[in-house]
């Protein structure tokens, strides 16, 4: 019978540690981030460093997103480069935040096809960074944008 009273004893002691770890480590992070940020607007959450649990890996791929999105219209076609940003892109967050553009990096399959036979048109854009791109744009019509040696122009000579 003594026996039987110190497992439960030890096995509540775990529940109780773990939940005190969890509310610790997960719980507590999470609710000081949505109470520092309640009236933040979604652009600027996308942007923000996250919780301290979970870091947002791409904020500095949502900051160039959101910058492209108010330069381009919806209807605007999106030439990028495939690497070398100087931070990590994530394709995905870039085609989610810019949907319904159409977006396109350089080596991918259709891209300098589509991008050949679109680039004489008002709505295609160029976003180019100090490794590829800047040869693609309008001269007048460049633009940088707040992160390193990253910019934006109209696609065309």
């Amino acid at each position: 019978m003594n026996n039987r009273k110190w497992v439960e004893n030890t096995i509540l002691g775990i529940i109780v540690l773990n939940v005190f770890v969890m509310a610790v480590v997960f719980l507590i992070p999470r609710v000081q981030f949505i109470a520092n940020h309640w009236d933040w607007e979604s652009e600027a959450l996308m942007e923000s460093s996250g919780a301290k649990d979970t870091p947002n890996q791409y904020s500095e791929t949502y900051k160039m997103a959101n910058q492209v999105r108010k330069i381009t219209t919806e209807d605007a076609v999106v030439y990028m480069p495939a690497y070398k940003w100087g931070f990590e892109l994530n394709r995905s967050v870039m085609i989610q935040r810019l949907y319904p553009r159409k977006i396109f990096f350089s080596k991918d399959l259709e891209a300098d096809k589509v991008f050949s036979d679109g680039s004489e048109s008002l709505n295609s854009y160029v976003v180019f960074n100090g490794h590829w791109g800047q040869d693609l744009c309008t001269k007048q019509s460049v633009k940088y944008l707040e992160a390193k040696r990253i910019g934006i122009c109209r696609a065309g000579k």
